[in-house]
């Protein structure tokens, strides 16, 4: 037997282990490197949980790709705890427990920069970082047979796992959020259709949130802002995520004032723009930034319209006006003094009207490598170079 040599791992490893633990590495490393990024489910999974729960399409995709992540990276804590030997003591065991998880996660973040050209939204680490804790926790206890303990621990996981993920927001902010709603439908009343009736909501909306932060919380005020436009602009099913699932007739009275508004000439792009405004200031951007690739998926998958630069440029917009409402105290109010001058589109919303829109599964694989591929970063690169140019988004 080779003498033993300390790891900082808190264990000691022979020649047999470092070999079991170099394949284990090489093995999670390949799995990483072949992982699609995004990682989306195969649509028969979805089918059968739309069937199974008696759902619609879309919340069936969405728990199909957090089952299939959790999964995935489940699977690579247990079979990283497994590839490690025994640690000797019980600090080098607690080591084990927090750095193999981390070592994991740090890996697949790397590869997955690398493979899309930027990182990640932090909050969408919080699937593959739970559920790796988890499954490293299940290999250590397979090893150690200390049940009890990751039962405790895994409870507490699912539980941090479940309020991140699920989230909410508070009375005040669902208060304002109705209060905007009646104004809105009363300054709807008095409107005509196209861009002006966007600009005319997103204008008055934003006035009403100075006049209620006058001495107050003006980043409270402009969330209740965004979620109402979102609501009445973006589409209704927002409403329960920002606790006023319980009035039906406002809700539905406000989305009667959707109208005709266009964005850029668009009836669609004002939707894109402001539901994802909306799921950015519900403090879970892991929806946020996660729903526009979701809902470009299903677009290609469910025979709906297709893959589209322009709505992902949308998207992208939304999100960086409500960060820029938002951020602190000082960015909610200079928003709304900029928005007290009127809403200017080009500060706003670039022209995008020449990306590539409608794209099919196969058009948009072949033409341009899926999601991470080569050309989709090289237009999402040209997506980012436009928005930055837009001064309402900084």
């Amino acid at each position: 037997m080779t003498t033993l040599s300390s790891v900082p791992l808190g264990l000691t490893l022979n020649n047999q282990a470092r070999r079991r633990l170099l394949w284990v590495l090489a093995i999670i490393t390949l799995a990483l490197a072949l992982l699609p990024a995004p990682l989306l489910p195969p649509h028969r999974i979805a089918e059968r949980i739309m069937a199974a729960a008696g759902s619609n399409w879309r919340p069936a995709y969405i728990l199909a790709v957090v089952g299939i992540r959790a999964v995935f990276y489940g699977t690579l804590g247990v079979l990283a705890a497994l590839g490690l030997g025994p640690a000797k003591t019980t600090r080098g065991r607690i080591v084990q427990i927090l750095l193999v998880p981390l070592a994991v996660i740090t890996l697949g973040l790397l590869i997955r920069s690398l493979k899309i050209g930027h990182l990640p939204v932090a909050a969408q680490l919080v699937v593959p970082t739970a559920s790796c804790a988890l499954g490293t926790w299940i290999g250590l206890a397979a090893r150690y047979r200390r049940v009890q303990v990751t039962l405790v621990a895994v409870t507490a996981l699912l539980g941090l796992t479940l309020w991140s993920l699920l989230g909410g927001v508070p009375s005040k902010v669902s208060s304002a959020s109705a209060e905007q709603l009646h104004h809105l439908i009363a300054e709807a009343s008095t409107l005509s259709g196209g861009d002006g009736r966007f600009a005319a909501l997103v204008e008055s909306a934003f006035a009403k949130a100075r006049h209620d932060s006058a001495g107050g919380d003006a980043v409270l005020q402009n969330r209740a802002a965004i979620l109402a436009l979102g609501i009445a602009l973006g589409h209704e099913k927002i409403a329960p995520l920002a606790g006023l699932g319980g009035d039906a007739d406002l809700v539905r009275q406000a989305s009667a004032a959707r109208g005709n508004a266009t964005l850029r000439g668009r009836e669609d792009w004002p939707r894109h723009y402001l539901v994802s405004a909306a799921f950015t200031v519900l403090e879970n951007p892991f929806i946020s930034d996660s729903a526009m690739l979701v809902k470009e998926a299903l677009d290609t998958l469910n025979g709906g319209s297709g893959f589209s630069f322009t709505d992902l440029a949308a998207d992208k917009a939304g999100i960086l006006f409500a960060e820029a409402a938002t951020r602190d105290e000082p960015s909610a109010r200079a928003m709304q003094e900029r928005l007290q001058k009127g809403f200017d589109v080009e500060a706003f919303f670039p022209p995008v009207s020449d990306l590539p829109d409608g794209l099919s599964a196969d058009q948009f694989q072949s033409q341009y490598g899926g999601v991470g591929g080569r050309g989709y970063r090289r237009v999402l690169q040209e997506i980012d170079r436009r928005l930055s140019q837009c001064s309402g988004l900084r």
